[in-house]
């Protein structure tokens, strides 16, 4: 089984192939401002470097956010479109959901994720994420004072794939991207 693996929720671009939950290949391209330009050509190399056509594919995971406004919603409508026109399931993690498969994280720690003026953040109850939140560095800085907060730093991406094979694959028209901050336009 190829399965596709989409995140675009940051400022860096990344594609990976598995094969049978296996890492097979991973393309990151960093700090790109220019994700709609580089996606879909990354991934194009991805699957001619492991010389697998786009039909090899057989099931896709997406990264849906929370992150980039616009990252996500391409990351997810890239997704979509696949698992839609080639009738394969569609996985959804939370960009935290990432860094589930850590050992540090014990139930009632929050896991946080930076963001260039704040920290997304989750609170861990068994081994599933809930109260989703964004929070302002400042607010952030008292939030840690009273809660055990966890910034992970690293993504082991063959446990990825087996923790979102566990999920539920999903109809791909109900596939979204998750909003957690209150856009500028929104206040």
């Amino acid at each position: 089984m190829d399965t596709l693996y989409i995140d675009t929720h940051d400022t860096s671009v990344v594609l990976a192939l598995y094969k049978d939950e296996i890492l097979v290949s991973k393309k990151e391209i960093e700090n790109s401002r220019a994700h709609s330009e580089i996606t879909i050509p990354t991934l194009v190399s991805l699957l001619e470097e492991n010389h697998i056509t786009i039909h090899d594919i057989s099931d896709i995971i997406v990264v849906n956010g929370p992150g980039s406004f616009t990252g996500e919603r391409l990351g997810v409508t890239i997704a979509k479109t696949l698992a839609y026109t080639l009738n394969i399931p569609i996985r959804v993690i939370t960009s935290l959901e990432r860094y589930l498969n850590e050992e540090l994280l014990k139930d009632n720690d929050y896991l946080s994720l930076k963001e260039k003026n704040g920290y997304y953040i989750a609170k861990i109850e068994n081994e599933m994420l809930q109260d989703y939140r964004y929070l302002k560095k400042s607010e952030y800085e008292e939030f840690t004072k009273q809660n055990n907060v966890i910034e992970p730093t690293k993504i082991d991406y063959e446990k990825l794939c087996a923790y979102a094979h566990q999920k539920k694959s999903l109809n791909p028209h109900e596939v979204n991207p998750f909003y957690v901050k209150t856009i500028e336009v929104e206040k």
